[in-house]
């Protein structure tokens, strides 16, 4: 697990063992950004779904593929960052949620600033800086 920020956190695939240890850490959403069946092994979103309501926390399936970047996907996750609950973002290997945080975040916040705190978490999307720069000035 990576902190972006004090209330966004961005993983690698979680299995529902690890549900109960994210409750107890404070989390109260966690994000599922995978589709389903990307790899042979991986846990189906409803059975991470089904554990985070036995753990009461609230869970949002927001699929990406890779390469397939919405402005839907990033104004729900601009809407996810706004409700400042302390948030557990998941995919394959935290890359898609921290570029949707990232997308998200450059319409409150400078795109130096976003990508400051993107390498702080330990990612790298400076390729995406102009990309930024798009989503900031529309």
């Amino acid at each position: 697990m990576k902190k972006v920020t004090d209330s966004f956190f961005v993983s690698s695939q979680i299995t529902v063992e690890d549900i109960p240890d994210i409750a107890k850490q404070g989390f109260s959403t966690i994000v599922c950004n995978r589709p389903n069946h990307e790899e042979i092994g991986q846990t189906d979103y409803q059975k991470i779904e089904l554990c985070c309501a036995q753990n009461n926390l609230k869970f949002i399936n927001l699929p990406m593929s890779p390469g397939h970047l919405t402005s839907d996907l990033i104004d729900q996750t601009y809407d996810l960052i706004n409700e400042e609950n302390k948030t557990f973002a998941y995919c394959r290997t935290g890359t898609r949620c921290i570029t949707l945080w990232a997308c998200a975040n450059v319409k409150l916040y400078e795109v130096s600033e976003t990508l400051d705190q993107v390498n702080q978490a330990g990612y790298d999307l400076d390729h995406l800086q102009d990309f930024l720069e798009d989503i900031k000035a529309s």
